[in-house]
Parts: structure tokens; C-alpha cells; sequence
């Protein structure tokens, strides 16, 4: 994990997780926005589940998901903040937002994280762009998109 922008505003690190999938936000529990982009294309359901399960109970507030799969991401990351209340009805000061972007480019959705993840209260100060398997490779070039946007 990297850090790649420090401001008195916010701050944004960038990640590449491998099996057994294991999120670790570097942000002790305060809340974040996430830009995730899933690199491996074979994810079965249960691991889907399970790193939704953790990117929820983290503290992402808003998670902007790309790459493989990337709508059934955006499913499991709500069903994830729904399953955080026996009921099924979390609080909506806890609500976490959600889209998926399957056609735009690394640079678009670096810019729709920076710019558009702002709503009701939640203004994020921390974020983080995870990738989800992939190569080195990979997460260069989303650190270059995500650091270019943050400069």
C-alpha cells in the first residue's frame, strides 16, 4: 500500500491485493471512498461477498467499482451495507453509495473518484484505489491515473 497524496485535506493510497483476498484500509476506521478495480477475472461469489463484507465494515462510504464483473460488484458491496443491520435497514447516516463504470477508462473513473464522491454529509477526506488482482503493471497505471488526478 502506497501512499501517493498527502494534503491537510485528504490523503489517497493506492493497493493491489492478491488470494486470499485481505483489505486492510490504511485509514483506522474513518470513513473513505474507493475506487475499486477488480483486475482478476475469475472472482468466485464467496470471495466477492467476503471483500465486500470488509470493504463495507472499513468505513467505505462510497465505492466507485470498475473492471471485471464490475456491476456485480456494485450488488455485493450494497448487499454488504444492507446485511450491517439485522433488519436489513442501516442507518442512512452509515449509507454507502455505490456505482459501476464497466466502459469508462482508468482516467475517468480516477476523476468521477476525486471529484464526484461527495453526497449528503459525506465529504471524503480519505480515499483509496484498490486493485484486485492484476499485475504490477496494472497497478501502475491506475496509480499514474488516480496520482494525476490528485495533483
Amino acid at each position: 500500500m502506497v501512499c501517493v497524496a498527502k494534503t491537510g485535506d485528504y490523503d489517497v493510497w493506492v493497493s493491489r491485493i492478491d488470494r486470499p483476498f485481505s483489505l486492510s484500509a490504511p485509514f483506522g476506521g474513518e470513513e473513505f471512498a474507493l475506487l475499486l478495480v477488480v483486475a482478476d477475472p475469475v472472482v468466485s461469489d464467496e470471495e466477492r461477498a467476503a471483500i465486500s463484507n470488509q470493504i463495507v465494515r472499513q468505513g467505505c462510504r462510497y465505492a466507485v467499482c470498475a473492471g471485471y464483473d464490475c456491476p456485480r460488484w456494485d450488488d455485493a458491496i450494497d448487499w454488504a451495507h444492507l446485511g450491517t443491520d439485522p433488519d436489513f435497514t442501516p442507518p442512512d447516516e452509515r449509507f454507502v453509495m455505490t456505482t459501476w463504470h464497466e466502459h469508462d477508462s482508468l482516467e475517468e473513473v480516477a476523476y468521477f473518484l476525486r471529484w464526484t464522491t461527495a453526497f449528503d454529509r459525506f465529504v471524503p477526506r480519505h480515499f483509496l484505489a484498490l486493485v484486485l488482482g492484476g499485475s504490477a503493471d496494472d497497478e501502475a497505471r491506475i496509480r499514474s491515473a488516480v496520482e494525476k488526478e490528485f495533483r
